[in-house]
């Protein structure tokens, strides 16, 4: 039983999170720089209470607000997959009317995207990352048993799963709820004219549901402050070190596929020097960086593919507003890398037909994500899910979660802009840049 004052001082710690995340911090930072904080702040803190054995506390009571944020992210992203999926496939038009030019993108689109999966899956069981972190799950297994009865963990266990979570579609498996989205939209895109209400109805839905997805997001400095707070507090300051290697693996997939695009595929296929793509798409990658958000960067990305580099407009046009919904190389690779570093923390062995499964959910899923900062994190529980992995290992990662997002948004916005190159040097399409744009 802790102490009055281990609560009391608890509770003070907790009061003053609350008033610094979201009285103090929104004044001042944008929500990238509040996660920063929260990351950093976590460290701290937890590191503070696990030398000073109040490492129990942090779990039972700072752990509610992870937690919650988990839970949140959980509860929203079949729904979101569900509708983005639809909305994608419909956007794309009949599949019947598509043409040398629809069939062109699709097949590049989704051969780069399993590649990207493949170069994650080679670097994460080549590098290991996790190797080494087994104990954490002895550890954390150890702590469930002992507070099973505490009143945070019941909280956290028993009260927030009863009304945080999604009752429309939460018991059907996620790979049959994306199988039927695809089906769900290239019926709706069959016949326009006669779908265009239900497809404004999902286009309506998808909006909401991506607003949703940033109202939760808003929760996100406070929950990886309590996330990596109780990390650090069961953990040590060895999930640090273990966290360098993961990213350093993930860094080192996109570089790896970033050059596969831009040094090989680019010239290979689309016939042209990588330092005239470099040049000329040079304002769209760095806004890809600082944004983290395909959606946001598009408008560049046509803008420089089209002016820049010398594609046509109606290719362009084309190719990459379904690139920025569909072709998600560096999500992917991503999603495959923290899937197979969580299981080796958590010491569980995914063999062929598991990392098979993740390839395939990896691919699938990469289609259904939003074009929108942090859209990723709530997807990786469908890979996770789909291989049997504890979803509390999205606590593990999410700390670093917003510099590799801003790194796989590079990599996403080069496949779509590389992928334009190609297939318009295939059609025919691929001129010189305009006079004094690059």
């Amino acid at each position: 039983m802790p102490s009055i004052g281990a609560l009391l001082a608890h509770s003070a710690i907790i009061l003053v999170s609350l008033v610094v995340f979201f009285l103090m911090l929104p004044r001042w930072f944008t929500q990238p720089i509040q996660i920063l904080v929260g990351m950093i702040g976590g460290v701290a803190v937890g590191w503070i209470l696990g030398r000073v054995g109040m490492a129990q506390l942090v779990s039972d009571y700072l752990g509610i607000f992870g937690t919650l944020f988990i839970l949140l992210l959980k509860m929203v992203i079949v729904p979101l997959v569900f509708v983005s999926i639809v909305c994608g496939v419909a956007g794309i038009g009949d599949v019947r009317r598509l043409g040398s030019l629809g069939v062109k993108t699709l097949v590049f689109y989704f051969c780069t995207t399993g590649i990207a999966v493949l170069v994650g899956l080679i670097c994460v069981n080549a590098l290991k990352p996790g190797i080494g972190q087994e104990h954490v799950r002895q550890e954390e297994t150890a702590a469930d048993e002992e507070v099973a009865l505490s009143t945070g963990m019941k909280i956290q266990q028993k009260v927030l799963p009863e009304f945080v979570h999604n009752p429309i579609m939460a018991q059907q498996p996620i790979l049959a709820v994306i199988f039927f989205a695809l089906l769900l939209g290239a019926a709706l895109a069959s016949d326009a004219e006669k779908t265009a209400p239900a497809l404004r109805f999902f286009q309506a839905m998808d909006h909401a549901m991506v607003t949703l997805v940033l109202w939760i997001m808003l929760l996100a400095p406070m929950g990886v402050f309590a996330l990596m707070g109780n990390a650090i507090a069961t953990m040590g300051l060895d999930y640090i070190a273990s966290l360098a290697k993961y990213v350093f693996t993930v860094v080192f997939g996109l570089m790896l596929h970033f050059a596969l695009l831009v040094f090989v595929i680019l010239p290979l296929l689309g016939r042209i020097s990588p330092m005239r793509y470099l040049r000329g798409m040079a304002p769209a990658l760095q806004l890809a960086f600082s944004t983290s958000s395909s959606s946001a960067t598009l408008p560049v990305t046509i803008d420089c593919a089209s002016r820049r580099v010398g594609v046509s407009r109606h290719v362009c046009s084309f190719m990459l507003p379904v690139g920025a919904t569909i072709n998600m190389d560096g999500t992917a690779l991503y999603q495959a890398v923290a899937a197979l570093f969580i299981a080796q923390v958590y010491g569980i062995h995914l063999g062929v037909h598991e990392q098979f499964m993740v390839f395939m959910t990896a691919v699938v899923v990469s289609v259904g994500t939003a074009g929108i900062p942090g859209a990723s994190v709530g997807l990786m529980s469908i890979v996770l899910s789909a291989v049997g992995l504890p979803l509390e290992g999205i606590g593990i990662v999410i700390g670093v979660d917003r510099f590799l997002d801003m790194c796989r948004t590079v990599v996403n916005i080069t496949g779509d802009s590389v992928g334009a190159v190609v297939v318009g040097r295939s059609e025919g399409e691929l001129g010189e840049p305009e006079t004094g744009a690059s």
